[in-house]
């Protein structure tokens, strides 16, 4: 007798995210990974390539910390031109800071000094890249780390009273104090599934799109013995040409019944409303991103729901609140970091990021 049973096979959902920020040290370096795998900052700028919502965020942000300008005075006159034998700008150097800080938590400057012990030159570093030793007076840095064994560079931590003749260069090491470890956290640390969420609703989209939808139809053709594997398939790939693709909504279902019959058997699959909920999901996920960067979609030039036009009072209320407890300590932390390795103090400011929305 003939078995006419369909073979279903499982698929196993591959753990594909790693978010565990367990810290552990390893090698006579003492060095800390990060993450359990040491490779948490891999999935915290994976979140910002990837994320729409999250990146549209950190890219605002980054320019109201930029202000409208940024001023040095005579003390800082020496950056004014260059941070660095690259061309670098004082602003640029800034505008590198405050990525790494809103991706990371943290950021690093790779400082230089002369013969005479001066800071002459800075480099902003990838601080995803850079590890540090339990007690905190080392950094190491390499392109690519792995959760065992790599070779990295290793550098004393920013400390002017204390440089190595031999080698005159330090690196600036700064985590923001949210978390009870060697590692920061980043600022979207509190929503980090919600971003892996809109991740994975953007690829479901995608993949939606890409197969025409979910199968609308399922077509029983009777088994005929004259035809063969690749005469089945060319009926199948034909009916796919004419009927489905991104630009139309029919989708179907082909089985190959062992009947006698001779018609063809169409059946309507009733829909689960799928996409529907993986757009509301998508949408909590986008609400829970900006409230754990405490921002609003209208700060981004976004708008929520039903909109009747900008809402000027609205943005200029979310501005204030956002330039005052977001904006403000982040350029702080920035300055004062740059005033301790440059010397200058009082010497480097940011011109708030201003609107007149009086302006034609």
């Amino acid at each position: 007798m003939e078995d006419n049973r369909i073979q279903l096979s499982v698929l196993d959902i591959e753990n594909k995210y790693v978010v565990d920020p367990e810290e552990t040290t390893y090698g006579n370096k003492s060095l800390v990974t990060w993450g359990l795998d040491n490779q948490l900052p891999v999935l915290y700028h994976n979140c910002y390539n990837k994320s729409a919502t999250l990146k549209a965020i950190i890219d605002g942000t980054i320019n109201y910390i930029l202000g409208d300008d940024i001023v040095l005075d005579d003390s800082a006159a020496y950056w004014r031109e260059k941070v660095n034998r690259t061309g670098l700008t004082i602003r640029q150097l800034i505008s590198k800071i405050a990525f790494n800080l809103n991706v990371y938590g943290g950021f690093a400057i790779q400082v230089i000094y002369n013969k005479l012990g001066q800071v002459v030159e800075q480099f902003p570093l990838d601080f995803g890249r850079c590890r540090i030793n339990e007690d905190g007076t080392k950094v190491y840095y390499a392109k690519k780390w792995t959760k065992y064994q790599t070779k990295s560079q290793e550098f004393d931590r920013f400390d002017p009273e204390h440089i190595n003749p031999e080698n005159p260069t330090q690196i600036f090491y700064y985590k923001n104090d949210t978390a009870n470890s060697i590692y920061p956290l980043p600022p979207f640390a509190g929503a980090i599934y919600d971003v892996l969420t809109e991740i994975e609703c953007a690829k479901y989209s995608l993949n939606t799109v890409a197969r025409g939808f979910s199968p609308k139809y399922l077509l029983n053709f009777p088994e005929n013995n004259n035809l063969t594997d690749e005469q089945k398939e060319g009926i199948e790939q034909a009916i796919k040409t004419k009927f489905c693709g991104s630009e139309n909504e029919t989708n179907f279902m082909l089985y190959w019944k062992n009947d006698d019959g001779n018609g063809v058997e169409v059946s309507k699959i009733e829909s689960d409303e799928t996409p529907e909920r993986y757009i509301a999901i998508k949408d909590n996920a986008r609400t829970n991103i900006f409230v754990s960067m405490r921002c609003t979609p209208l700060l981004m030039g976004l708008t929520t729901g039903i909109s009747t036009g900008f809402a000027t009072q609205e943005f200029a209320d979310s501005f204030k609140l956002f330039q005052k407890t977001v904006i403000e300590p982040q350029q702080d932390v920035i300055i004062e970091s740059l005033e301790k390795i440059t010397g200058a103090k009082n010497g480097i400011h940011i011109m708030p990021f201003a609107i007149n929305f009086n302006e034609e």
